[in-house]
């Protein structure tokens, strides 16, 4: 499989990375919420694993932190918003390793749900 992009999502994002699309601030922190909680947000994902996804949001804490970062606060509220509302809304939870993250510095996990 190599990549959970179609080629053609995976070209747009390439060029979007050769440009330096990363390199001008931090994109999570500047994306709109769709859904909002204490000390964390779901927001769009701008290129989404279409090739498995047919919905692919991310939730982020509101502070640009790493998970080492994270406080006791923000830890035990994403508990509650998993058990709560991501279990019910989403099939999976996906975290790329640092091998595969291009914005490690951010926090963030991939919310998931499946093409038929």
């Amino acid at each position: 499989m190599g990549t959970l992009r179609t080629d053609e999502s995976l070209k747009v994002y390439a060029t979007f990375l050769e440009k330096g699309g990363l390199g001008d601030g931090c994109k999570l922190c500047e994306k709109e919420s769709l859904q909002s909680f204490t000390h964390w947000r779901i927001v769009s994902n701008d290129f989404p694993y279409d090739k498995i996804a047919s919905v692919h949001t991310m939730i982020i804490p509101n502070r640009h932190v790493t998970e080492r970062q994270l406080s006791d606060e923000e830890r035990a509220e994403f508990e509650i918003i998993k058990d709560t509302y991501l279990h019910k809304e989403y099939e999976y939870i996906i975290e790329a390793t640092y091998k595969k993250k291009t914005i490690p510095a951010h926090f963030h996990l991939h919310l998931i749900i499946t093409k038929d």
